[in-house]
C-alpha cells in the first residue's frame, strides 16, 4: 500500500480547522508543528505545509523570519491568508513558486485541489534545490580553481619581469627608456638592453604572436638563447646581430614547436664611441631614427620570421649615429593602442606620435603612456606594447 503524503500544520497551537480536516480526509496524514524542534527538522519527510498565520499577519519581522525558515526546507508551503490582508500577502507574493496563499474559508474541495497540486510540484521543488546545491558547489570550486589560476598567474608575472632589465645600462652619451604593457598577466613582448664591454651595447625588442601563457614561455625561451657574445679562453668576441638571430632561430625551430609558434624582432649593437650601430630585423616593425635635425628614417632591412624557416636568412646593416639622434623600437601592440578610433590603418606610427618625436625622452614616453591609457580605457588596447627609446645624447 502506498504511503499517504504528510502535512505539517503550522497553525500557533491551534488544530487544524474544519475544512482542513475534511480536504485532507482518508488522503493526508497531518501532524501538528513542535515549538520544541526547527520547522527543517521537522518537515525532512513531509509534502506540504499549512501555515494559519493568526496574529503574524500584523507583524512584518516575524513573518519575515517565518518564510525564511520555510524557505530553506523543500515543502510546498500553503498560507491560510484573508484576502484583506494586503500587507502579508504582498510579501509572500514576491516569494513565488514555494509560497501560495489561500482563503482559509476556501471550501474543502478547494483546498484538496490545492493540497494535490502542491504535492505535484514538490518533487520539482526538490530535484531543483539539488540542482541548486550542486551549482553552488560547482561555483565554489569554480572560484577556487579561479583563484589558483590567478594566484599563478600574477606568479608568471612576477617571474617574467625577473628576466627583464631591472636598471637600464647608461654607457657614454647612452640613454634609455622603456614602456612595457603586457594586455593581462603576462607579455608575448620581450626587451633587453646590455652592456656588452666598456664601449658596446647590445639591444632587442621581441615580439611573440599572441599572448599570454604560451606567448609568455617562449619570450623566456628568447631571453635565454639569444647569445650575444662568444667566450674565447681569456678573450671574447661580440656575435653579429645576423648571426645572433640566425642562431635564435635555428634554436626555436629545433624546439619543434607543436603550436607553431613564432616571433618577430630587432636587434641591434651599438659602439657608444664610433656611434656605429649594426643591426639586423627578423619581420618586426621597422625602428625609427630621428634625427637630430628632426628628419625622420626608418630602419629598412629585409629578415625572415623566427621560428619558421630553419635556413632564414637576418642580413645586418649599419648607420652611423650622431649626437642628438634618437631611436625609437616598438612592438605592433603599440600602433593600434596609439591609433585613434576612426584614424586609418595606413596612417603610420610616425605620423600618429610626430608631435613628440623630439620632446625630452621623459616627456615623450609619458605622452605615450596617456595615450595607451586612455586607449585601454575604451577597450580599444588589444595586445601587449612595448616601447623602447634610445637617446644619443650631444
Amino acid at each position: 500500500m502506498a504511503q499517504r503524503p504528510r502535512i505539517l500544520w503550522i497553525g500557533e497551537g491551534n488544530a487544524p480547522p474544519v475544512n482542513v480536516q475534511q480536504a485532507i480526509a482518508g488522503q493526508w496524514d497531518i501532524s501538528c508543528a513542535s515549538a520544541g524542534q526547527t520547522l527543517s527538522s521537522q518537515l525532512q519527510d513531509v509534502s506540504v505545509a499549512m501555515v494559519r498565520l493568526n496574529g503574524s499577519t500584523n507583524n512584518p519581522a516575524r513573518l519575515q523570519q517565518l518564510l525564511d525558515d520555510l524557505a530553506g526546507t523543500d515543502a510546498v508551503v500553503l498560507v491560510l491568508l484573508p484576502e484583506g490582508a494586503l500587507a502579508a500577502r504582498s510579501i509572500i507574493g514576491k516569494r513565488t513558486g514555494q509560497f501560495q496563499c489561500v482563503s482559509p474559508d476556501a471550501p474543502p474541495q478547494e483546498l484538496a485541489g490545492r493540497l494535490s497540486a502542491a504535492n505535484q510540484l514538490q518533487p520539482a521543488l526538490h530535484s531543483l534545490r539539488q540542482e541548486l546545491a550542486c551549482v553552488q558547489d560547482q561555483r565554489e570550486n569554480t572560484e577556487h580553481i579561479l583563484e589558483e589560476i590567478d594566484e599563478q598567474l600574477r606568479l608568471a608575472a612576477r617571474l617574467q619581469r625577473d628576466f627583464l632589465p631591472r636598471r637600464l645600462p647608461e654607457v657614454g652619451p647612452l640613454h634609455f627608456a622603456v614602456l612595457y604593457r603586457p594586455l593581462s598577466w603576462v607579455s608575448g613582448d620581450m626587451y633587453d638592453v646590455a652592456r656588452l664591454d666598456e664601449t658596446n651595447v647590445s639591444f632587442y625588442i621581441a615580439d611573440v604572436v599572441g599572448h599570454g601563457m604560451p606567448a609568455a614561455l617562449l619570450t623566456m625561451f628568447i631571453k635565454k638563447a639569444l647569445q650575444t657574445k662568444r667566450i674565447l679562453g681569456n678573450q671574447y668576441q661580440i656575435i653579429p646581430p645576423d648571426v645572433s638571430l640566425g642562431m635564435l632561430n635555428a634554436d626555436i625551430c629545433e624546439q619543434n614547436l607543436s603550436s607553431s609558434q613564432f616571433c618577430t624582432a630587432v636587434y641591434g649593437v651599438l659602439d657608444s664611441k664610433t656611434l656605429t650601430l649594426s643591426y639586423s630585423r627578423a619581420g618586426h616593425p621597422e625602428p625609427i631614427l630621428v634625427r637630430a635635425d628632426g628628419r625622420v628614417e626608418s630602419l629598412t632591412v629585409s629578415g625572415s620570421l623566427l621560428g619558421i624557416f630553419p635556413e632564414g636568412a637576418f642580413p645586418a646593416q649599419q648607420v652611423q649615429l650622431e649626437h642628438g639622434d634618437r631611436m625609437i623600437l616598438y612592438t605592433d601592440g603599440l600602433e593600434d593602442a596609439v591609433r585613434p578610433a576612426g584614424t586609418p590603418r595606413d596612417v603610420p606610427l610616425v605620423d600618429i606620435i610626430r608631435p613628440w618625436l623630439t620632446v625630452p625622452r621623459e616627456e615623450l614616453m609619458l605622452n605615450i603612456n596617456d595615450l595607451v591609457e586612455r586607449q585601454a580605457e575604451q577597450s580599444l588596447v588589444e595586445d601587449d606594447v612595448t616601447l623602447v627609446v634610445m637617446d644619443v645624447d650631444g
